[in-house]
């Protein structure tokens, strides 16, 4: 693909995205996506079969940003606490800033036809499975730093991105005084129990 179709096909993505969140699959037409990103109909069409093969687009995007936000946080100089804390603190950051619009958009997945949650989980399985690593081997530097206690880090990678995710869903019913990244993480690192 040349650079400018990569481009224009990175804009009708993150045009899509946006709209999607903002409207949901069934409210978003194709000519909302190509009126945003200033091109014709046509356009889009010439990257994406059909409206679903672009919803899976802009899932498989969002999944990838954050995989690729993973890999340089786990790549940058840093304590296994300060890199939890950087990542905590980018998801919070695109958390906040979606927040008026993702609800809509995750719970119409659930709604979507069983062809398309097909698509959409063979596309995102193996970008999960890479963030659970990705951060199981930043716990795992953790525990043999003497950091973190002893736990399985895959598990506890598995159940640190099961917070975000809740955060993700619950971003609209939550205040902003709940959605800070060191509230996230003493309920992350620390559980309910007390201090002692």
């Amino acid at each position: 693909m040349r650079k400018k179709e990569s481009i224009t096909r990175d804009k009708i993505i993150k045009n899509a995205l946006r709209i999607f969140a903002h409207k949901g699959f069934y409210k978003t037409t194709v000519d909302d996506i190509a009126g945003a990103t200033g091109v014709a109909k046509g356009t889009v069409y010439l990257y994406f079969k059909n409206k679903q093969d672009l919803y899976i687009a802009t899932v498989e995007e969002h999944f990838t940003s954050a995989l690729d936000m993973l890999g340089e946080v786990e790549k940058s100089p840093g304590t296994p606490s300060e890199k939890m804390h950087r990542i905590t603190n980018d998801f919070v950051s695109y958390i906040v800033h979606l927040r008026t619009d993702y609800m809509p958009f995750t719970f119409e997945n659930l709604t979507l036809t069983g062809k398309t949650l097909k698509k959409i989980n063979t596309t995102v399985q193996p970008k999960v499975s890479a963030m659970i690593e990705i951060i199981s081997r930043i716990i795992r530097e953790g525990i043999e730093n003497d950091e973190f206690r002893n736990v399985d880090p895959k598990l506890a990678a598995f159940h640190f991105l099961s917070t975000i995710r809740a955060i993700f869903f619950s971003s609209s019913y939550l205040t902003n005084d709940v959605i800070k990244t060191e509230s996230i993480l003493e309920l992350f690192f620390e559980g309910l129990n007390k201090r002692r």
